[in-house]
């Protein structure tokens, strides 16, 4: 019998026997929120509890409208709390606002919102009076907020490429006028994220020698660029720039360029550590040894965080949590050619940035530089700090953290607060970082067990 039947049947009958009339209503029909932000959605319920231990029962559902059965997001019943399978989207991501509930409130908060989490919701509500529930829509977009720009001119020939390129949801077409806002013809790339955004790419082709400027409008949002073409000065050689002709700053490519230089620092400097710590270490054990907060075991793959999520993997000394993450630096730096690579995929990953904490005497930032080499690379450390906030696939891995170091501590922290997108994994001792745990959750904390010796 379809759901929704049995739900219309149940509430009848429990209304007909309590007497008053048991009520849920939508705080609001429809809610809009963005990509990686948080979103509470309510619905209130009357009459409410008489007393605080009164049987209670609210269930938050996700309808798949390409299923027959909604998807659980959140249950509670008489307090206990049921949450989402391990395999689902909503994994340490959602929660009960359960101080709200005595006031007649069954609010749920879904934290770092996807483009997927868009859709209908169900809020059922069931006490000891009756039973009743209502439907709410949510949508999820991303604003196509940040435009960066490329310039490339080529020697000997009168031409530049303008390039603009920026990620969001939904898709967007691109339109381009120059300074008389004549349109121009221009062409579109568009790809599809890990995170489903679109990834959208315009380019236009003019004459460098003429002066003039040029701009390209992102139609969904009207999010736009200006160049502005020097004329007859521009440079004859490849130039990337944001805001006009500069070659020191940042430019589409960074996030791939820097990515490229980070893994060259990995393969002359990690080889002779990291086989040190693999010769020495069972992967075969790791299935078992590795699990989640409720002490189930999960796969390597668990140890990559979601676009804009925070993980935290806690083990005793001598567990092995270098050792774990020495494998994740690898797996990135060799791809395919990993001897792990069919249990672990890191693709989606154009940067990631390893830091050894028991190393650091600075900040975040001075620490990101100074270890893996990048102050040739990039001049400004804000410059990094853009390219980490504004990318979903980029990883931050801190190894071997551990709170006390006012420097490091305070500039983590600012950068959390202002993360955006990017990813975020932890290795720590017990007790080493009362702050950050709590920063995480306990949906977000991973276990890594000592191995079991055998004799």
């Amino acid at each position: 019998m379809d759901l929704a039947l049995v739900l219309v049947l149940q509430i009848m009958f429990e209304t007909c026997l309590s007497g008053p009339l048991f009520t849920v209503e939508a705080e609001q029909s429809s809610y809009a929120s963005e990509f990686g932000e948080d979103v509470v959605m309510g619905c209130r319920f009357q009459p409410t509890l008489l007393k605080p231990n009164d049987d209670l029962e609210v269930n938050w559902h996700w309808l798949d409208p390409g299923k027959t059965n909604p998807q659980l997001v959140y249950g509670m019943l008489n307090k206990v709390e049921q949450l989402p399978s391990l395999d689902s989207k909503y994994r340490g991501r959602v929660r009960l606002l359960t101080d709200e509930l005595k006031d007649g409130w069954a609010k749920l908060q879904i934290s770092r919102l996807r483009i997927n989490d868009s859709g209908s919701y169900q809020c059922f509500v069931k006490t000891g009076v009756g039973a009743d529930y209502k439907i709410i829509q949510l949508s999820v977009k991303a604003p196509y907020k940040k435009v960066i720009k490329q310039i490339e001119t080529a020697a000997e020939k009168d031409e530049a490429l303008l390039i603009c390129q920026s990620i969001g949801y939904p898709y967007t077409s691109v339109t381009w006028l120059d300074g008389q806002q004549r349109e121009l013809n221009s062409s579109l790339t568009v790809t599809i994220t890990p995170d489903r955004l679109f990834k959208v790419t315009s380019e236009l082709r003019v004459r460098s020698s003429v002066r003039n400027n040029y701009t390209c409008n992102f139609t969904t949002d009207g999010s736009s660029a200006t160049f502005h073409i020097p004329g007859s000065n521009a440079p004859r050689s490849r130039n990337l720039f944001v805001g006009g002709w500069s070659v020191s700053s940042v430019d589409c490519c960074m996030e791939e360029n820097l990515g490229a230089s980070v893994k060259a620092h990995y393969s002359d400097s990690f080889g002779a550590d990291a086989k040190h710590h693999l010769d020495a270490f069972s992967v075969k054990e790791l299935p078992q040894r590795l699990q989640n907060n409720e002490g189930r075991p999960v796969s390597l793959q668990a140890l990559l965080p979601e676009a804009g999520e925070m993980l935290f993997l806690e083990g005793l000394p001598g567990s092995g949590k270098t050792t774990v993450a020495y494998i994740l630096v690898s797996s990135w730096t060799e791809g395919a050619t990993h001897s792990l690579s069919n249990v672990l995929d890191l693709s989606t990953l154009q940067l990631l940035l390893y830091v050894d904490c028991t190393k650091a005497k600075g900040d975040l930032f001075q620490e990101i530089m100074t270890q893996l080499s990048l102050r040739e690379k990039i001049s400004k450390e804000d410059e990094l700090r853009t390219v980490l906030t504004g990318s979903s696939e980029a990883l931050l891995l801190l190894d071997g953290y551990r709170e006390g170091n006012k420097s490091f501590d305070e500039s983590l922290k600012m950068f959390l607060s202002e993360k955006g997108r990017c990813r975020v994994l932890v290795t720590a001792c017990p007790g080493h970082c009362p702050t950050f745990r709590d920063t995480v959750g306990t949906g977000g904390v991973l276990e890594l067990q000592i191995p079991v010796v055998k004799y």
